[in-house]
């Protein structure tokens, strides 16, 4: 029999990823978003404009096996100058969802996306998931208090996990994010004299391919019973700024640019190394990242950066 997930937030960079991910490996998958239909979901897909602020939002939709809730508001930047929309957005987002499957009474694995920026980087890594939290952005500050919500739902009955993901990269990734903004800069000055203006390169994070992330969501949804609620996604090594620009310099050809630092890109407070730990992910699954940085860029590059 055909399962059926439900992926929210699907038009942004890890939906259409996710939604091909398990359409591939034989789920049917209804697809929602705020705006109209992304143009890269498979045409089979079903597709629904819902606003998830709207508690009424998900009343139409028919009884599915299983969520994974990507939506929500997710560049760490942008959430300091909006920091009360991002708790708000973030919160009623997951509490449209979970309220919508406790008054159908429904079965479904709930998936809720959390993010590795949750961890207190100060101490020593790789950060596992009983490591100390510490939240450094409102964005953090959301994504801790929909964990609390995913706690509150599982003691009203559903079955809910929480992954968070650290850094991920790859094909469809656009501005906000560090490749993404690498790349258009590169293209914007490409056949200048002009500098590529950074911010700190110097520092290094845990990358994970997204196909690979997306994969690690749908066995986490397959597997029959987990032992944990809460599983870490990453690759386990960290990769410093400037090695992503290497990257990227090869894989699109450009020159090797010269690079004028914006104070305005540092934060004094950034970690100058994170790394995480997915051994509870592998035991639980048996997942490993399978694609390289090389193979992340090298696809970022051939597909283009979204707007």
């Amino acid at each position: 029999m055909t399962r059926t997930a439900l992926v929210t937030g699907a038009g942004g960079f890890v939906g259409p990823h996710l939604v091909r991910e398990l359409t591939d490996h034989g789920w049917s998958v209804i697809a929602t978003d705020r705006g109209p239909r992304p143009a890269d979901l498979p045409a089979d897909v079903e597709h629904v404009t819902a606003d998830l602020c709207d508690p009424a939002s998900l009343s139409g939709i028919r009884d599915v096996d299983a969520v994974v809730h990507l939506a929500g508001l997710s560049r760490v930047a942008d959430s300091f100058a909006d920091p009360q929309r991002y708790l708000e957005v973030n919160t009623a987002a997951l509490t449209t969802v979970a309220e919508e499957l406790l008054a159908r009474g429904s079965a479904a694995r709930v998936l809720v996306v959390s993010t590795g920026a949750l961890y207190d980087t100060t101490g020593p890594g790789p950060l596992a998931e009983d490591a100390p939290l510490a939240c450094a952005s409102p964005y953090a500050v959301s994504k801790a208090a929909m964990e609390h919500q995913v706690d509150y739902y599982a003691r009203r009955g559903l079955d809910t996990l929480v992954v968070r993901p650290f850094n991920h990269i790859g094909p469809g990734q656009g501005p906000g994010f560090l490749l993404g903004d690498l790349l258009a800069g590169l293209r914007a000055i490409a056949g200048t004299d002009e500098p590529l203006v950074v911010g700190d390169l110097d520092t290094a994070r845990d990358y994970t391919d997204v196909r690979d992330v997306c994969r690690a969501y749908r066995l986490l949804l397959e597997a029959p019973r987990l032992e944990h609620r809460v599983f870490n996604v990453c690759s386990g090594t960290p990769t410093a700024g400037r090695a992503i620009l290497a990257e990227l310099v090869t894989a699109g050809g450009f020159p090797t640019p010269t690079l004028r630092v914006d104070p305005a890109r540092v934060r004094p407070t950034d970690p100058r190394v994170v790394a995480g730990d997915a051994s509870r992910l592998c035991a639980a699954t048996g997942w490993r990242p399978e694609r390289s940085i090389a193979d992340s860029v090298r696809d970022l590059v051939a597909a283009g950066v979204r707007g």
